[in-house]
């Protein structure tokens, strides 16, 4: 029994000595990553750093490819954004942030494309547009507000073109056109309103 565990602790150890600590430089000296690395491929957690020395990302690696949470940062510190990475391929949830650490967007990756619904936001914390997403591609119901939550726009994209009826109003919600598309292109007979509501044909 012993001398199992003692084989143990000297696989351990050599499994731990076969993971060399690697570190990269920029031109002026300053640390640029650092992480490990085995039989020369990336491997477990790695760090980069802005010339400055803030910290850019910490990221997770298997065999050399992405694998497990990324976490990225602004130059001032703040968080960037943090991803969700399976054998190199971007999946599950994502979220987004601005410089000043408010939320940009969120939603989830599907075998690295965007899939479901995205929601976007002004940095003041009102959502920007909600988007469905299919293969990558803009795919459903969208919605557009303005920063003080006031709708622009709404209508449908079918694989990444506008489709169906689309509706555009002014910054105070008032209705201002509305048609209808076909795969991408303006058909049929379009509306132009005025501020009481009548509407009447709009060449577009």
């Amino acid at each position: 029994m012993q001398i199992k565990i003692f084989c143990v602790l000297i696989l351990m150890s050599l499994a731990v000595h076969a993971q060399d600590l690697h570190r990269e430089y920029y031109k002026n000296k300053t640390l640029r990553a650092e992480g490990l690395l085995a039989q020369g491929v990336k491997e477990g957690e790695w760090k980069y750093y802005y010339p400055s020395g803030v910290l850019m990302s910490r990221e997770f690696f298997s065999q050399g490819v992405l694998d497990g949470a990324v976490t990225y940062y602004h130059p001032n510190g703040k968080l960037q954004g943090r991803e969700v990475w399976r054998t190199g391929v971007l999946q599950d949830s994502a979220s987004y942030f601005y410089n000043s650490g408010a939320l940009e967007r969120t939603g989830l990756y599907h075998q690295g494309m965007y899939a479901g619904v995205w929601k976007y936001f002004h940095e003041n914390g009102k959502v920007e547009k909600t988007v469905g997403y299919k293969d990558g591609l803009p795919h459903g119901p969208v919605a557009v507000y303005n920063d003080s939550g006031v709708l622009l726009q709404e209508g449908s994209y079918e694989q990444g073109l506008e489709h169906g009826i689309w509706k555009f109003y002014n910054d105070e919600g008032q209705l201002q056109y509305s048609g209808n598309y076909e795969r991408g292109h303006r058909t049929g007979t379009w509306y132009r309103y005025d501020k009481k509501g009548n509407k009447k044909p709009w060449k577009y």
